[in-house]
């Protein structure tokens, strides 16, 4: 079995090798001087399961993920299993209006054209899931998370919307805390009033989660509010760490600790999904 990392996801590759005592495949990169890219697998995958590691957040991305699929397949491996920690362009996974693209159905139907099976991280809506002729696993992660935050002595766990209130609910189980969603409601085209839950923050440790931080906007709102109420420390947490223009920075102004997965490789990573990824490969690939 060989793992071929993207250039997106070395750690997450490593990680994996590790757990299941393969070898990860050297990858060539350059430019052409037209800036097309070229990309060459070095080790020798006739006959062999293969993971292809890497994210699709931007253009770039894709083409490397897509054109690294193109050169696993024609060394006619035993099987492809396309491993996307961050499956972007997913939030378009449905048409709001005409002559738009579903972005989503788009690449997952061109990977399906290479991978025997696909696995991603919490997509943004399960919808994608439908658009594979393929397999199509998508992993929830809780425990890792769970597992950092356990000692932490949290008091309450909080999702910035009601979007992230199953997410939140089954954290505040495990850790056997409340566990509350922010009220937001929108005001005018720019403007979005948030309200916290009635409840004492006075001193407590928070715990703010949520699927994505990109902009981080409803983050920094929802831990100035706290730290208006009282608060003591202030964790932000989030499964994908996208820190869309440098966002990161501002919101480590406003939070005792800021911590992401390493769906995204970022200083942020403090929590693999290696693990989670691992377990959803054992039976179905040869270790």
């Amino acid at each position: 079995m060989y793992i071929v990392p993207s250039s997106t996801a070395y750690n997450v590759s490593r990680k994996l090798a590790s757990i299941f005592s393969c070898n990860v495949s050297g990858v060539v990169r350059k430019r052409f001087p037209d800036n097309e890219m070229y990309l060459k697998i070095i080790d020798d995958v006739k006959g062999e399961d293969v993971l292809l590691v890497g994210n699709t957040r931007g253009d770039q991305d894709i083409i490397e993920y897509l054109l690294l699929l193109d050169a696993i397949k024609e060394e006619e491996p035993k099987s492809i299993t396309a491993v996307v920690p961050f499956f972007g362009y997913a939030r378009q996974h449905m048409r709001y209006n005409n002559g738009e693209p579903v972005s989503s159905k788009v690449f997952t139907q061109a990977i399906n054209q290479y991978a025997d099976r696909i696995i991603t991280v919490e997509l943004h809506d399960e919808q994608t899931l439908n658009y594979s002729k393929v397999p199509f696993i998508d992993i929830k992660i809780i425990n890792p998370i769970y597992k950092y935050f356990m000692d932490k002595n949290i008091d309450f766990v909080i999702s910035p919307d009601d979007g992230g209130y199953e997410r939140v609910k089954l954290m505040g189980s495990k850790l056997g805390i409340p566990a509350y969603y922010i009220d937001k409601k929108r005001i005018d085209s720019t403007t979005v009033k948030m309200t916290l839950p009635e409840e004492d923050y006075k001193d407590k440790n928070i715990l703010i989660l949520d699927d994505i931080i990109s902009t981080g906007g409803t983050i920094i709102k929802a831990a100035g509010m706290l730290k208006d109420k009282g608060a003591r420390n202030i964790y932000a947490c989030a499964i994908h760490g996208v820190f869309a223009n440098n966002s990161n920075e501002k919101i480590e102004r406003y939070v005792n600790e800021l911590t992401v997965t390493d769906t995204i490789e970022t200083k942020y990573s403090n929590i693999t999904i290696s693990g989670e990824i691992a377990e959803s490969l054992k039976d179905k690939i040869s270790i």
